[in-house]
């Protein structure tokens, strides 16, 4: 994919210029800040989309951040790895009390990316964590689709953050990626004891059954050539990241398809994840001691199909401020939950 870097040198020098007080970035976004110019516009919004769902599904808050160059602000760490630290600890990302933020870093200039996890993980995630960097964001980046990989990368830590939790025992980068919710996550984050979990590597690159090498990612143009038009359009959409599979020698290929968090379900009429609500009705509001009703319009982003559907609305929750540590998802430079890192993660260079 090509990378969008509309005036990169005068946007990065006024960037590095202005928060040479701090020296690190000020925050500008919950979940994107694209300092490098980097990301599409497209990337952006599914990213974005895709980060605030996992917020609203989990309470995990993860963020990517895009620089130009580690180097120009003056922070004074001895490596990318103790910057990542340091910018997540100085943003407080995550909450205060799971410390279950996620931040991924990328320079250009370093050429470099981290993952870096709040301090609630347990170390068992720095493994998963290593191989979605080797596998899905490294080769795409020596591609020089850097916004397809922090797309497809970050796409994986939502998967390994919403599947089973990694297994204490087990130090082989194999992780069962499979959504299942965000109860196993809470095995690791709330201190318990972790149970052992058959690992599996159905998410990751599997070996070519001919030549056993290790198969390689199609750029997302290149896959668009093996898609039908229904598929086609829930890549466009970003409701399905569909995904082809190439051995670098015999050049055998592999399709797979993982739904993303998106707002988009599948259609009755098609079958494409392309259908989504376009107007919600209240029919009974509801209130603090009972649910109400709503019908919503959706409407298919590919076949046109439309319906309607009656939906139940929970009844509203009165939250205590004094506990609340997530804030606005529209929230600007400060902190929006005080989670802290103490290293962990893991770490990629091309």
């Amino acid at each position: 994919m090509a990378t969008a870097q509309p005036g990169f040198a005068s946007a990065a020098a006024t960037s590095l210029l202005s928060q040479a007080q701090t020296g690190y970035p000020q925050r500008q976004a919950s979940f994107i800040n694209d300092y490098g110019k980097v990301l599409t516009p497209a990337d952006a919004d599914r990213l974005r989309d895709d980060l605030e769902q996992l917020k609203a599904s989990t309470g995990i808050e993860a963020v990517v951040v895009t620089v130009p160059s580690t180097e120009g602000y003056g922070a004074g760490d001895r490596s990318f790895e103790a910057f990542a630290t340091s910018l997540f600890n100085t943003w407080g990302i995550g909450d205060a009390q799971r410390h279950d933020g996620v931040l991924v870093l990328f320079s250009q200039g370093d050429r470099a990316v981290r993952i870096e996890l709040g301090r609630g993980y347990s170390r068992a995630y720095d493994a998963p964590m290593q191989t979605i960097i080797d596998e899905y964001m490294v080769p795409r980046f020596r591609n020089g689709d850097y916004s397809d990989g922090l797309y497809a990368g970050t796409q994986a830590i939502i998967r390994q953050l919403t599947g089973p939790p990694p297994t204490e025992v087990d130090t082989s980068p194999l992780s069962g990626l499979n959504p299942v919710g965000s109860g196993a996550v809470a095995l690791v984050l709330g201190g318990g004891t972790l149970m052992a979990i058959q690992q599996t590597h159905n998410f990751l690159r599997p070996k070519c059954k001919q030549c056993a090498v290790r198969m390689q990612p199609l750029s997302k143009d290149a896959v668009k050539a093996h898609l039908n038009a229904g598929q086609t359009k829930e890549l466009e959409l970003g409701s399905v990241n569909h995904e082809v599979l190439e051995c670098p020698q015999c050049h055998q290929s592999l399709k797979r398809q993982f739904p993303t968090w998106s707002s988009f379900s599948p259609c009755p009429s098609c079958r494409y994840r392309t259908l989504k609500v376009v107007k919600q009705t209240t029919l009974v509001p509801a209130t603090y001691q009972s649910s109400g009703e709503a019908v919503v319009d959706r409407s298919c982003h590919y076949c046109s199909h439309t319906d309607q559907e009656k939906v139940i609305l929970p009844r509203l929750e009165r939250h205590d401020s004094s506990s609340s540590s997530y804030g606005s998802s529209s929230g600007g430079g400060s902190s929006s939950g005080g989670g802290s890192s103490s290293g962990g993660g893991a770490s990629g260079k091309w």
